[in-house]
């Protein structure tokens, strides 16, 4: 019995880092991926398509954070409300209520859009410096230096996934 709670009491904080670690990585490749998708059927449709956050699934969120979910949408008109004419919601990805935080800077703190020659743009059409969303765990099981991964989106629309540069408090704030 008493070899039993040692273990148990050796393996559970580690099985909650890899609980949290795992979620990290599924929501950044999550986001990743919707991104990726976007860009590429920009260009294949050539209109432009936009990846938005979103809490009802069916238009963009003008508040809150990426971590409620995200809809991908493509348009022949530059709107950020989807319903209105031309636009078609083509992907939507539900989070769950979790620890995972998902912030944007300022360029892409709504939603990343995509022209149809790959490159990220305004809503506006106007080029956009690129832009950085940071997914972050919250978890106080893993560590300030293994929290966060920073989704890099260039103005020439190619995304990249790094760590941060410095060790993320466990608030996880904003890029």
């Amino acid at each position: 019995m008493s070899i039993g709670a040692i273990l148990l009491a050796v393996g559970i904080p580690s099985f909650r880092s890899t609980i949290a670690s795992n979620r990290l990585t599924s929501t950044t490749n999550d986001l990743v991926g919707s991104l990726n998708q976007a860009r590429s059927e920009a260009i294949r449709r050539g209109v432009r398509v936009t990846v938005c956050k979103s809490s009802d699934r069916k238009t963009c969120a003008t508040s809150g954070n990426w971590d409620q979910g995200w809809i991908t949408y493509f348009s022949t008109t530059p709107s950020i409300a989807t319903g209105a004419t031309g636009e078609t919601v083509i992907a939507v990805a539900e989070r769950e209520a979790n620890s995972t935080v998902i912030n944007g800077s300022t360029d892409v703190v709504r939603y990343v859009s995509f022209s149809s020659d790959g490159t990220a743009r305004k809503i506006s059409g106007a080029g956009t410096g690129g832009g950085t969303l940071r997914v972050c765990e919250s978890s106080s099981a893993l560590g300030n230096d293994k929290r966060a991964r920073d989704i890099e989106v260039s103005a020439v629309g190619r995304l990249s996934t790094t760590p941060p540069p410095a060790p993320v408090a466990a608030t996880c704030p904003a890029p």
